[in-house]
């Protein structure tokens, strides 16, 4: 990784690591939590990660505004979105993983019941965590609660999730990026779009963002593709199988082209952002 974007990863990730402890010591004093519940969500908030999502959302609304404290609660629920989503797709009835990030999975540790509610809370909680935060603008809540709620829900990943899991070997193309564009390019989607609707983004700037962002998560899952291919028994969805390796290194190149190329017509010094889309061209994890 380039040294510059690094450091800034380095230094967002302290600092959001200070806000997910302090939100977590302030959700623990609510007398109604089931200690239970918290554990199990706590467990798998601070089991690591590379807080990619939110950090995503910190360089784009660093292009256009400096008052970070204005995209704490996005952050959050961004790594709490994606948790839910983790903690469900390694219950036994999706794709039933004991490991992620080199421990346990959330319901081998705290059952399928609790691990099931963790990832419900979740969820739900981001939607409590948006509409009450009183540094946006009420009509901006509501617009981030829309995007989330349209992206993540029953017509965005929740959707891709149910795609993935009942497709056969005989999927084609354009079921497979439906797959990678609800499951993977939403939540990043999320991430950049709600950062600029928080920094007063003119309507052609949230509309590159939104091509940018859509195009940075299908390279990003493109990339994963290339680096999953040796899992045997899910091969069968990915990139690599479908389009063979230089098909899908055209595909890789030409998404993360496209990214780079709305960048640049936001006129904003994106250099960070164009060398996290380079970097996810040559990253091995």
């Amino acid at each position: 990784m380039n040294a510059n974007l690094d450091q800034l990863q380095n230094e967002f990730t302290f600092q959001f690591e200070g806000w997910l402890k302090s939100y977590l010591e302030n959700a623990q004093k609510n007398t109604n939590y089931s200690n239970v519940l918290f554990k199990s969500q706590e467990y798998s908030l601070l089991s690591g990660g590379k807080r990619f999502r939110p950090f995503l959302a910190f360089l784009v609304f660093k292009l256009f505004a400096k008052d970070l404290l204005k995209i704490k609660n996005l952050c959050l629920s961004l790594e709490m979105v994606h948790t839910y989503s983790l903690i469900h797709d390694d219950l036994p009835c999706m794709d039933n993983d004991d490991i992620r990030r080199g421990k346990p999975t959330n319901h081998k540790v705290f059952s399928e019941d609790i691990s099931l509610l963790a990832g419900d809370g979740l969820l739900t909680d981001v939607f409590f965590l948006i509409s009450n935060d009183e540094s946006i603008e009420p009509g901006a809540r509501l617009d981030l609660i829309k995007l989330i709620s349209e992206k993540i829900g029953s017509m965005g990943m929740v959707s891709g999730q149910a795609f993935d899991m009942k497709v056969d070997a005989q999927l084609n193309f354009e079921e497979l990026k439906k797959i990678h564009t609800l499951k993977t390019a939403n939540l990043i989607q999320v991430c950049a779009v709600g950062a600029a609707l928080l920094a007063d983004c003119t309507e052609v700037q949230l509309h590159n963002i939104s091509e940018f962002s859509y195009n940075l998560g299908m390279a990003f899952q493109i990339k994963d593709d290339q680096l999953d291919f040796n899992d045997k028994v899910q091969n069968f969805k990915s990139y690599a199988k479908l389009l063979g390796p230089e098909k899908t290194q055209d595909e890789l190149k030409k998404h993360s082209d496209l990214a780079k190329q709305h960048l640049i017509r936001l006129n904003q010094n994106t250099d960070i952002l164009i060398e996290l889309v380079n970097f996810n061209l040559i990253r091995n994890f």
